[in-house]
């Protein structure tokens, strides 16, 4: 075989340079050939991850301070979120951050109305003051 480009015997979508005894490392495009998909998605510019924001802290917050069975959402959105844009697969990572975004409002809102309410409950309830009737059932015994 005369010295030339000829297809390349590894790869489907380049051409490689055959000197007549060997290959060489020399590889060009080969015409009409697309190529290939690559197996991970390219890296984000240095700027553009930093635009995915970090809901992780905030969703622990409010699985600690509000109502919980809403956070426990918001926080597996914020992991999905951070594990996509360490991938580099930004559009996912962005659309999960925004789900953790509404279930930490969730869990704010209804954590606040429950406080509000508990906080109404404790107010205006009244305490007997004078207990010395009462049993531990609430009310004092026919014996007594």
């Amino acid at each position: 075989m005369p010295a030339g480009w000829y297809d390349d015997p590894f790869t489907d979508h380049l051409q490689r340079y055959w000197t007549g005894d060997s290959w060489t490392k020399e590889t060009r495009p080969k015409p009409g050939a697309t190529e290939p998909p690559t197996a991970y998605p390219a890296a984000p510019a240095p700027g553009e991850a930093a635009s995915v924001p970090n809901y992780v802290i905030p969703s622990i917050i409010a699985l600690l301070c509000c109502a919980w069975p809403l956070a426990i959402p918001a926080l597996v959105f914020a992991i999905k979120a951070n594990s996509a844009k360490h991938s580099g697969d930004l559009q996912t990572a962005r659309i999960n951050a925004a789900r953790a975004r509404l279930w930490i409002i969730l869990s704010a809102a209804v954590g606040i109305v429950v406080w509000i309410y508990l906080s109404y409950v404790i107010a205006t309830t009244e305490v007997p003051t004078d207990q010395g009737t009462l049993t531990p059932f609430g009310a004092s015994a026919p014996w007594s």
